[in-house]
């Protein structure tokens, strides 16, 4: 989650340098700083949520924190139509100690992004779910 979807992780927290891919026109509607939070549906966590992007950029900066975690690496994140997906890097989460993933979406509406995501313990069929949104700040 450092490209624009730093968003969020059900279990933990981010923060790197991530190529986000998409058209200009999508680029440049993302522009400036976002602020917002995280909630996990099944786990309760929640926490804060940041990233910047510049205008002309392809890059994005954020951190997505939970509770003490180290910071998670997003993978991608890709932007079309107002859609935004992206994928955290692998991770432990520290509920069960296990590898998990999590993959994201949302929808940008002016200054507003909201969205969901989904963790996986890697290897099982187990998954948690919760909702993120994200405020560009004025």
């Amino acid at each position: 989650m450092k490209q624009f979807l730093v968003l969020l992780a059900a279990c933990g927290g981010g923060a790197s340098s991530v190529a986000v891919k998409g058209g200009d026109v999508e680029l440049a509607s993302l522009a400036g700083d976002w602020t917002g939070n995280y909630k996990g549906t099944e786990s309760g966590r929640e926490g804060p949520v940041t990233f910047s992007l510049a205008v002309g950029s392809h890059t994005a900066d954020g951190t997505v924190l939970m509770g003490g975690t180290s910071p998670l690496k997003i993978q991608f994140i890709a932007l079309a139509h107002g859609q935004i997906t992206g994928k955290i890097d692998p991770y432990t989460d520290p509920s069960c100690q296990c590898q998990v993933q999590t993959e994201f979406t949302g929808t940008r509406d002016h200054n507003q992004i909201d969205g969901t995501f989904k963790t996986s313990v890697i290897g099982k069929d187990i998954e948690q779910h919760g909702v993120w949104n994200v405020t560009r700040k004025q």
